[in-house]
């Protein structure tokens, strides 16, 4: 089948600053932005404690007091971010570099072993990066996106025509890319709770609400590419 990839770094700024300082590895810690008056990431351990991206740190230090709190530092972020793009270019010259943390792989038509493909491009990039990454595989970039954040962290989701279905019953339509929480309000009025309903639903009701981003978010929700790999 042909095959999308999303490699998704895991709390990709901490990660990044877990670097430098393997200190922070297993702590409550914060990357700071706005001239220090906000949280804009966060470790896991930290997100369990309820801090939310963008919280003022004011807010935060009530929350978790002890957190370690760290300003952001872009310049090594994109160096860390153009090693893992120079890896994943070694599996496939079709890579789409999307953010900083986050990037699409076009394998085409491949019959290769996909878990332990995603698993030797997770491996890697942990030894030669130290960051972990989240990947899913399917057949769309709609359907990796939704795979790579399935099993956060360090997690791996492949998705055929054999688990589609509960994969898509499994994903609210807020967590669908492209719709979120601000056009996911119009989907629910309607019915529309899941990214199996979303694919019920009549093409022409979608169309009428999201217009044609949200019609083609219909198509490659049923495994049918419209959005290219652009590198």
């Amino acid at each position: 089948m042909r095959v999308i990839a999303h490699v998704d770094a895991d709390c990709f700024y901490v990660s990044c600053e877990r670097i430098r300082d393997p200190s922070l590895i297993g702590k409550p810690v914060g990357v700071l932005g706005n001239q220090g008056s906000c949280v804009i990431a966060r470790s896991y351990e930290m997100k369990a404690r309820g801090v939310t991206v963008a919280m003022p740190v004011r807010m935060a230090k009530n929350i978790c007091p002890d957190a370690i709190y760290i300003k952001r530092d872009f310049e090594w972020y994109g160096v860390i971010s153009h090693q893992i793009q120079e890896i994943l270019q070694d599996y496939t010259p079709n890579v789409e570099f999307y953010s900083v943390d986050e990037s699409f792989m076009d394998f085409g038509e491949t019959d290769r072993d996909l878990h332990a493909l995603a698993k030797d491009m997770q491996a890697r990039v942990l030894r030669e990066a130290h960051i972990p990454v989240s990947i899913g595989l399917a057949q769309t970039r709609i359907l990796a996106k939704i795979g790579s954040d399935k099993n956060k962290p360090f997690g791996i989701t492949v998705m055929t025509s054999d688990n589609l279905k509960q994969m898509l019953l499994e994903t609210p339509v807020a967590d669908i890319h492209g719709v979120g929480r601000r056009l996911s309000s119009q989907l629910i009025a309607h019915g529309i709770h899941t990214a199996f309903d979303y694919v019920q639903a009549r093409r022409g009701l979608i169309k009428e609400l999201l217009h044609k981003p949200g019609e083609e978010i219909w198509y490659e929700l049923q495994g049918k590419s419209l959005l290219p790999i652009r590198n």
